[in-house]
């Protein structure tokens, strides 16, 4: 259920700059996940109309400027969108290996990815009482008690950092992952 609502969660991010501010906002505050807040009530003007909020600058999402640096240093969503029918299997699988080094070079530059358990994928490992779902997932036949033992399927992928670049640009590009290039 956690993956699926990560993606949903993601993709939703991906399109919405202002539901992405709110995600942002809960994973940075998690005092706000506690209670809800009383509204606000909004102030009025001289004539008795509620006054506007003041105008905030152009927001863009995290999602968009992670898959810019994709798009920027390893062509992702250039390959992505490249129609392949026409290619030899060669041609594709000399292009992955572009596109796999140069986004790997990405998550490790942002993310410094390491994995969540360090056995290696194979090994028995022991699952103590109150391990964290976020963190192991079981799968396959998930019945008794805990501790669990179980054979190790995926080592699963942690960051240790989150180093995004910041966007700065206006209102017309925050959606723009790559601009068009002309040449003259």
């Amino acid at each position: 259920m956690g993956l699926g609502t990560a993606f949903r969660l993601f993709f939703k991010a991906l399109g919405n700059s202002a539901f992405s501010e709110q995600a942002r906002r809960l994973l940075d505050e998690p005092a706000l996940l506690e209670a809800p807040k009383p509204a606000a009530v909004a102030p009025s003007t001289s004539s008795g109309q509620a006054a506007r909020p003041a105008r905030t600058e152009p927001a863009r999402s995290d999602a968009l400027n992670l898959l810019a640096v994709l798009q920027r240093e390893a062509r992702l969503v250039d390959f992505f969108k490249e129609p392949i029918d026409a290619y030899a299997d060669a041609q594709i699988g000399a292009a992955v290996r572009n596109v796999h080094r140069d986004a790997a070079a990405v998550l490790d530059r942002l993310f410094a990815l390491r994995p969540v358990m360090e056995q290696a994928e194979g090994d028995v490992v022991q699952i103590p009482s109150g391990s964290d779902a976020g963190r192991v997932r079981l799968v396959g036949d998930v019945t008794g008690q805990p501790p669990f033992k179980g054979t190790l399927r995926h080592a699963g992928w942690e960051a240790s950092k989150v180093q995004l670049p910041e966007w700065s640009g206006g209102e017309p590009s925050a959606r723009v992952i790559a601009p068009a290039e002309v040449e003259l």
